[in-house]
């Protein structure tokens, strides 16, 4: 019987070594490395090639690029009738595949001057200037300036086949009102499906000041911008580029008037948006800052570097900037510090439009320039509640000045205490813009670094002040800091 349990034994043992041996043979390890998962990204970037009246326009042509204030697609500031341009506009959505649209807004049309000829076609011509007429849509301008838009092949012209997608005068198609580019109805260029992300698609637009006739012309008939190859020309002569313009039938009543608009465009990712469609529900975009009925200070060197011819087109641009920003009591509202050897409050936070523009225009120069001072008193302004109790305003500040502080103290002291007081702003929530005009390079670094708030679009250069008022209305329609 012991004999039987040892052989037991033995056999149990064998069995569990050749189970052991087994397993070192068969055995198999698989392995995943680096997974990875990351978000993709809808970048649109637009650039724009301009003409006016046949001719390359530099000054509203840029290489692909985020939108901001220096971008403009028209700014011209002597039209007379017969006046034309046209522009090709790219537009790329880097990585994904997107939906686009756009939006074009007529934010003023208003008389500029009144001259003797213009007031006889125009009798009801006021001056714009404060404290008279304040309202921004009562010229004749974008009633005579025509526009088409079309889906292009990005040659500057618009050809047979090619789809006009608006057409109208400046007052009727201007309104704010989405424009489909692509979405889950088609697009314009007569196909079905978002804009690929890997590709470049382009829109054109012409413009006249007068009557605008479309008149395209075939793919032949054309090699070059606004040059014409073909049997209605000279080889190089300048051509129509497929539409005719003529102002012959204009009067005066338009004489000195001034449009502006605003050019906005919008890119959503199709993917997981399979359904949506321009102006109609969808992924909407943060609300800017005039949306959130904000509280605006302007914050204006008055210093003695500023010349009285400066300080003259300072006020301009200033008071150009209260029109676009047109505070009400449910909208916005502005106040103003100014600052030279001292700084001063001289409007608190108000929706009165009127006061607004006489602070401004009360302004004299001479003194130093104590930034610091400016810079506090609108922070403290900001922080109040005697204008309003309403604490979801968001809050901003606008500084105009020419160059580094140096008062109080001495320039070393001006700078640390200033630079402490924009921080300090900043914490705050205070939102910095700054306009440096005829600054030196380190100067717009100073600013740039230690008085805007960070990031791209907070600090604008402008290279003299004739810059300004442009500058000056695109922060007032809101830009949004990276957006289109």
């Amino acid at each position: 019987m012991r004999r039987l349990i040892q052989s037991a034994i033995l056999i149990s043992f064998v069995v569990f070594a050749t189970l052991r041996i087994t397993s070192a043979f068969f055995s198999d390890t698989e392995t995943s490395e680096g997974n990875i998962l990351a978000a993709g990204a809808i970048d649109l970037l637009i650039d724009n090639e301009s003409y006016y009246n046949g001719v390359f326009n530099p000054d509203t042509s840029w290489e692909p690029d985020d939108l901001d204030p220096t971008h403009l697609f028209f700014n011209f500031n002597d039209l007379k009738p017969s006046d034309y341009g046209e522009d090709t506009i790219s537009i790329r959505v880097n990585d994904n595949d997107a939906w686009a649209c756009m939006d074009v807004t007529l934010t003023k049309n208003d008389d500029n001057t009144c001259t003797e000829p213009e007031l006889i076609d125009d009798p009801d011509c006021t001056d714009p200037n404060p404290p008279g007429d304040v309202d921004l849509l009562d010229g004749e301008l974008a009633q005579n300036i025509n526009f088409i838009w079309w889906a292009d092949d990005g040659d500057n012209v618009l050809e047979v086949e090619e789809n006009i997608f608006e057409e109208g005068n400046t007052s009727t198609i201007f309104t704010g009102e989405s424009w489909t580019l692509a979405d889950a109805t088609g697009n314009v260029w007569d196909e079905n499906g978002p804009i690929p992300g890997d590709e470049i698609v382009y829109i054109a637009k012409a413009w006249c000041f007068g009557t605008l006739t479309p008149a395209p012309l075939g793919q032949e008939a054309y090699d070059g911008p606004h040059q014409d190859n073909n049997d209605n020309g000279t080889a190089g002569e300048p051509v129509d580029g497929g539409y005719l313009c003529d102002g012959s039938g204009l009067n005066n009543a338009s004489q000195t008037d001034i449009i502006t608009a605003d050019v906005s465009f919008q890119a959503i990712q199709s993917r997981n948006n399979l359904d949506f469609v321009c102006g109609d529900g969808g992924p909407t975009p943060p609300p800017g800052p005039c949306e959130k009925k904000p509280d605006v200070m302007l914050v204006l060197d008055r210093s003695g570097s500023i010349s009285a011819g400066e300080l003259t087109t300072l006020k301009n641009a200033a008071n150009a900037f209260i029109d676009a920003l047109n505070p009400t009591t449910a909208t916005a509202h502005i106040g103003q510090t100014s600052f030279a050897t001292l700084g001063s409050l001289d409007l608190q936070l108000t929706d009165d439009e009127t006061a607004a523009h006489t602070a401004v225009n009360g302004l004299t120069t001479g003194g130093f320039t104590n930034l610091f001072q400016g810079l506090s008193l609108a922070d403290d302004e900001l922080a109040s509640v005697r204008d309003r109790a309403d604490l979801t305003s968001p809050d901003f500040a606008v500084v105009i000045t020419d160059g580094e502080p140096n008062e109080p103290g001495s320039d070393a002291n001006a700078r640390a205490v200033a630079t402490a007081e924009a921080a300090d702003m900043r914490s705050h929530g205070v939102t910095v813009y700054v306009v440096g005009i005829g600054v030196t390079p380190a100067n717009a670094t100073y600013l740039t670094d230690n008085i805007a708030s960070p990031g791209p679009g907070h600090y604008f250069a402008a290279a003299d002040f004739d810059d300004l008022e442009a500058i000056l209305e695109g922060i007032a329609n809101c830009p949004q800091n990276g957006g289109e």
